[in-house]
């Protein structure tokens, strides 16, 4: 049961930190226009989503 409340404050935790670390780093390209700061949100958010969805990276 620990592990299932470690897994939930990790879900709490880290999913507002990555949407954080992407809106910063789409603010910071907005300069080059809308369409590449959306670009830049959604790729940033998806990498550390899939890393956030690894197995290994929960145990390790």
């Amino acid at each position: 049961m620990e592990v299932f409340w470690i897994i939930i404050l990790v879900l709490v935790l880290y999913i507002p930190m990555i949407t954080l670390i992407s809106f910063v780093r789409a603010l910071f390209s907005l300069r080059k226009g809308k369409t590449y700061a959306k670009e830049r949100f959604r790729d940033t958010f998806l990498h550390f989503f899939v890393e956030l969805l690894n197995p290994l990276n929960w145990f390790l």
